[in-house]
C-alpha cells in the first residue's frame, strides 16, 4: 500500500521546474517537433519563454495521433493494452470532447495532492472523521477511474475507497428509487468525501429535502465538472452543513485550483503551471477576468505546453500566493463558450449572470442562450413565475441587447451530460479579446 501523499507546501523551484517541463516536452513529444518548437534558451525566464510559445488550442490536441504524444521509443499500442497508458475521453462540457493521454495512476495521485490544499480536507485524508471514503457523483461515463453505463450492484462500481453512485445519464430521469437508493449508498459506504456535478448533486438535494432526508456525508463536498450556480448550492445547503468546496480543473490538465480555507481558490502546485491572460474587454458584472492556459509539469505522455483550457475566471491578484507563483482566483467564471457579447463588444460571463440572479430565491434552474448577436433568450425553471424578475435583473448587465426569459418545466443536458446555465452559439477571436493569447500559426 503506497503511503498518503503529504499536504503540499509552497514550491520555490515552480518557475524552474515549469521551464524544464517545457524543454522536455518539446524534446520528447513528436508533435512538437511537427509544430516546430524549440525549448527555452538556457537562462531563459519564464515569463521570456512563454510569451515566445503560440497558444496550443483543442484543434490541435484533437487532430493529433496518440503515437505524437509520447517519446518514438515508446509503444504506444502496447502501453495501453498493459494499462501502463490510459486514453480517457473528455466529457466536453461544450460538446469539445478530447481523446487524452493519461499515465498510469497520475489522475489519481495528482487529485489527491490537489484535494490537500485545503487543510481540513487534508486532515479529513488522513483519517481525521474515520477510515477515508469518497463517493462520485457526476455523468457515469466520466467517472476518470472507471466507467458505469449500466446497471450495475454497489459492489461493482467500487474501486478501492471510492463509490460511484450514478447509472443514468441525466438526473432528470432518476427515479425516485434511483435516488432514495444514491442517499442509502452514501450512508452505507461511509462517506467522508463527496465529489459532484452541481447540477447532479442539487438534483439529489431537493429529493433528499423533500422525503426529509440529509446527505450523509461526514466530511466535505467538493463541487466539479462543471460551473455551479448559486441556486445549486441553495440546494444543497439545505440538506448537508459541512465544507462545501470548489474544485476547478479539466480532464486534460488535471486539478487546477482547489478552495483553501480563506474561500479563495488557490492553485494547486506540482501539476501545473498556469498563465491568466487579461481581458481586452469590458466584463461587466465580474472583475479582473482572465483567459486560462495552462502547462502540465509532470505528465510523460500527452505534456501540454501553454494548452488553452477554455475557461473564463476572476483572479484575485493581490491574494497570497500560498504554493506556487499563480495567483489565486475569486471565481470560476464558465466557458468562453457561456459568455453573453453585447454589441458594444463586452463580455457578460456566466458568473456575472448567476451574480446577478442570486436575489431569485425561488429558482431552481435557468438557461441563458445567444443564438444571435442581437438577442439572449432565458430558459426559467422555478418554485413560481420569476420570468419577469429574471428579465428585468439580467437587462442591465447586457445593455444593448433584447433580453426575454420565459418559464419551462425543465432544461435539457448537453450530449456530454453536463448542464450549462449559459450558451452563446457563435464563435469568437479569443486571440482579439485577451492579452498574451498567441495564435498557434497553423
Amino acid at each position: 500500500m503506497q503511503p498518503p501523499t503529504p499536504r503540499p507546501t509552497h514550491d520555490p523551484e515552480h518557475e524552474a521546474r515549469t521551464l524544464d517541463a517545457i524543454g522536455r516536452a518539446f524534446r520528447d513529444a513528436p508533435l512538437y517537433a511537427k509544430l516546430g518548437r524549440t525549448p527555452p534558451a538556457p537562462g531563459a525566464s519564464l515569463a521570456d519563454a512563454l510569451r515566445a510559445i503560440p497558444i496550443l488550442w483543442k484543434k490541435d490536441v484533437r487532430a493529433a495521433l496518440p503515437k505524437q504524444w509520447v517519446p518514438a521509443s515508446r509503444d504506444v499500442k502496447a502501453e495501453l493494452a498493459s494499462g501502463e497508458l490510459a486514453l480517457v475521453e473528455s466529457s466536453g462540457s461544450a460538446g469539445e470532447r478530447l481523446r487524452i493521454l493519461w499515465d498510469k495512476g497520475w489522475w489519481s495521485h495528482q487529485e489527491e495532492r490537489a484535494f490537500r490544499v485545503h487543510p481540513r480536507v487534508s486532515e479529513l485524508m488522513d483519517g481525521a472523521s474515520g477510515e477515508y471514503r469518497e463517493a462520485v457523483l457526476t455523468v457515469p461515463s466520466s467517472g476518470v477511474r472507471t466507467c458505469h453505463t449500466a446497471e450495475l450492484s454497489t459492489d461493482d462500481r467500487r474501486d478501492g475507497p471510492f463509490l460511484f453512485l450514478n447509472m443514468r445519464p441525466d438526473p432528470t430521469y432518476w427515479t425516485p428509487e434511483d435516488m432514495n437508493r444514491m442517499l442509502d449508498e452514501l450512508e452505507q459506504h461511509g462517506t467522508v468525501g463527496l465529489e459532484s456535478d452541481p447540477m447532479y448533486l442539487a438534483v439529489l438535494a431537493r429529493h433528499a429535502a423533500q422525503v426529509g432526508r440529509t446527505l450523509a456525508v461526514k466530511g466535505f463536498a467538493a463541487l466539479t465538472y462543471a460551473f455551479a450556480t448559486r441556486a445549486h448550492a441553495r440546494a444543497i445547503r439545505g440538506v448537508f452543513y459541512g465544507p462545501l468546496l470548489q474544485v476547478y480543473g479539466a480532464s486534460a490538465t488535471g486539478t487546477l485550483f482547489m478552495e483553501g480555507d480563506d474561500g479563495r481558490l488557490h492553485h494547486a502546485p506540482f501539476t501545473t503551471h498556469v498563465e491568466l491572460l487579461p481581458a481586452k474587454v469590458a466584463t461587466p458584472g465580474a472583475r479582473d477576468v482572465a483567459l486560462v492556459v495552462a502547462t502540465t509539469l509532470d505528465r510523460a505522455a500527452m505534456p501540454l505546453v501553454r494548452y488553452c483550457v477554455g475557461d473564463l475566471v476572476q483572479v484575485d491578484e493581490e491574494g497570497p500566493r500560498r504554493f506556487t507563483t499563480v495567483p489565486p482566483l475569486l471565481s470560476h467564471e464558465g466557458r468562453v463558450e457561456d459568455a453573453i457579447v453585447r454589441p458594444d463588444g463586452a463580455w457578460v460571463t456566466a458568473g456575472a449572470i448567476d451574480r446577478a440572479l442570486e436575489p431569485v430565491a425561488a429558482l431552481r434552474l435557468y438557461q441563458a442562450n445567444q443564438r444571435t448577436p442581437e438577442r439572449v433568450e432565458v430558459d426559467v425553471v422555478a418554485d413560481a413565475d420569476v420570468a419577469q424578475e429574471v428579465q428585468d435583473r439580467l437587462a442591465p448587465l447586457c445593455e444593448g441587447l433584447e433580453v426575454s426569459a420565459r418559464m419551462a418545466t425543465g432544461i435539457a443536458g448537453e450530449p456530454s451530460g453536463k448542464y450549462r446555465a449559459s450558451r452563446r452559439t457563435f464563435p469568437l477571436d479569443l486571440t482579439r479579446a485577451f492579452e498574451g493569447c498567441l495564435p498557434s500559426g497553423r
